[in-house]
């Protein structure tokens, strides 16, 4: 058992000289170890096929390692529930079924008899919610990922890469070979056990003519009040945001929430709110909002300032400037349904905030009622300059050893441009490829905000708040916690610079950002 930093937040152990299901047994019995005697602040353990991520908040790091390296472990059976999942091949659903015959030098119809002819172990459940990776995959069809992932891969996919088969639960982008498509539902946020598959269990595809419809996922209760807001104009992407929804990673539950998490908590003190209250995220340019009743609001983004808003008064808040992403907060906070015990909009799996989605024109926000609220005035937060290049400390990552020597040092002294291609999920970044030392493709293992992926075409990828919760591309570092709310706010085209920090000091950096957010506390208490 070996154990690295994954970033400043987060530990990962591994198995290094076991693979396949023995790895699973000795993952399983970690996770079953780890559960029984949680201290406070570990946030999720999160399993993977060799490997199990301990994500912890600002508790003591090295106490959660001591912990961990404590743990007594017992390898675990992984004997688990049966499932067949219809699966319609090729044509429109499956787009890489006749080019994985090719490369594999198989017909189509002798592809779809390995595929469904398997059998698999569920090893993990990761990417995106409900995601199975599956385990027994024929060798003959062990293909590596794709050269550049694809941006969107449809709900229902069933795809292979890397010796490892899965499903794809929802849209999002993907690098896997898409060979079909299935209607079984993978998850439900508002079951009892929202994944359908779980570690261990044991999956058949079984070849089908046409796919049953895919039932969806129900709404949640409406909440109703008197303090409400109108939607005039949404802006180009206002979700309802909150401090996200950690906890779930096993599920393949991202933990979401808002990408700059430090102006949500800043502009939530400002209008006297929790610091992890619901607000609105807001990207490119805000919405027009109709009040209907009288509050206090903040909108903090390079800068911040609150103001009052009298009943019936339309705000325009699509001309302010600053950083790409704002929020905005509204005393007593937005109400919406929580889900999995948050507010927070998961956009790629269409569920939180409000019903899943960015606000549209017409919509109405419900807010809360109002605390003991600061005191507006002639004052604001933050600096105003729009910074075209921004530096990103950064701790090695787990798989920096596959990269040559120079390919890190082009890491350390090149500049990157941050692409439109960006998202919640992720920053895109171009500019000198990193490449491997030799080809190699690698077994997916959990990641976390920060991590810095370099996928076949060598253009780093920043995971971001909506990120996956398991990844399968080498990361070669890891941006610290404190400085992702620069790239947050960073707009498309500007320069980005690494550097590499030690992770006492990226544990220092965020220390000193808690002692900061407790002064911001306490001025706002005199205002």
């Amino acid at each position: 058992m070996t154990l690295k930093a994954l970033g400043d937040s987060a530990w990962l152990v591994e198995f290094p000289g076991v693979s396949g299901e023995a790895a699973l047994a000795r993952v399983m019995g970690l996770v079953a170890a780890l559960q029984n005697d949680r201290p406070a602040g570990v946030l999720d353990v999160v399993p993977s096929f060799a490997s199990v991520a301990v994500h912890f908040d600002e508790v003591d790091g090295l106490e959660i390692l001591d912990w961990i390296g404590s743990v007594e472990i017992t390898d675990r059976s992984i004997a688990g529930e049966e499932h067949e999942i219809p699966v319609c091949y090729g044509g429109g659903y499956g787009p890489d079924l006749e080019e994985l015959a090719e490369r594999t030098g198989l017909a189509v119809a002798e592809v779809i008899a390995r595929h469904s002819g398997a059998a698999y172990t569920v090893a993990a459940v990761g990417f995106s919610p409900g995601f199975p990776y599956l385990l027994g995959l024929p060798e003959c069809l062990n293909v590596p990922r794709r050269e550049t992932p694809r941006l969107a891969v449809p709900a229902g996919s069933v795809a292979v890469a890397g010796g490892q088969a899965g499903i794809y639960p929802f849209a999002s982008p993907g690098g896997w070979h898409v060979l079909g498509r299935t209607g079984v539902g993978l998850f439900d946020p508002q079951a009892a056990r929202p994944a359908l598959l779980r570690a261990g269990d044991r999956v058949r595809f079984v070849p089908v003519e046409a796919l049953e419809e895919v039932a969806e996922i129900p709404s949640t209760d409406e909440i109703t009040g008197e303090c409400w807001i109108e939607v005039i104009e949404p802006g180009a992407m206002t979700t309802v945001q909150d401090l996200g929804r950690p906890g779930h990673e096993s599920s393949g539950v991202s933990p979401g929430g808002a990408v700059d998490r430090h102006v949500l908590r800043v502009a939530n003190l400002m209008v006297g709110n929790e610091e992890g209250a619901a607000a609105l995220e807001i990207c490119m340019s805000g919405p027009v909002l109709k009040f209907h009743a009288e509050t206090t609001v903040a909108w903090v983004g390079a800068t911040g300032k609150s103001r009052r808003v009298a009943a019936g008064e339309t705000v325009d808040f699509s001309k302010l400037t600053g950083g790409v992403r704002a929020c905005l907060a509204v005393a007593g906070g937005v109400r919406v349904p929580e889900v999995l015990g948050s507010a927070a909009t998961d956009l790629r799996a269409g569920f939180g905030g409000f019903h899943g989605r960015a606000l549209r024109a017409g919509d109405r926000l419900i807010f809360g009622e109002a605390g003991e609220v600061p005191r507006c005035g002639d004052w604001h937060v933050g600096r105003s300059d729009r910074i075209s290049e921004i530096e990103l400390r950064f701790l090695p990552g787990v798989q920096q050893h596959w990269f040559p020597e120079a390919a890190r040092r082009r890491f350390r002294s090149e500049i990157y441009q941050l692409t439109p291609r960006s998202d919640r999920m992720g920053a895109r970044l171009a500019g000198a490829e990193l490449e491997l030392a030799e080809p190699r493709d690698m077994v997916s293992q959990p990641v976390a905000c920060g991590s810095v992926q370099v996928p076949p075409d060598g253009q780093p990828i920043i995971l971001l708040a909506e990120r996956q919760t398991i990844g399968g591309y080498p990361q070669i570092g890891h941006v610290i916690s404190v400085d992702l709310p620069k790239l947050a706010r960073a707009w498309p085209g500007a320069a980005v610079r690494f550097r590499e920090v030690t992770w006492d000091e990226a544990r220092e950096l965020l220390r000193r950002e808690e002692r900061d957010f407790a002064s911001l506390r306490t001025g706002l208490k005199l205002l």
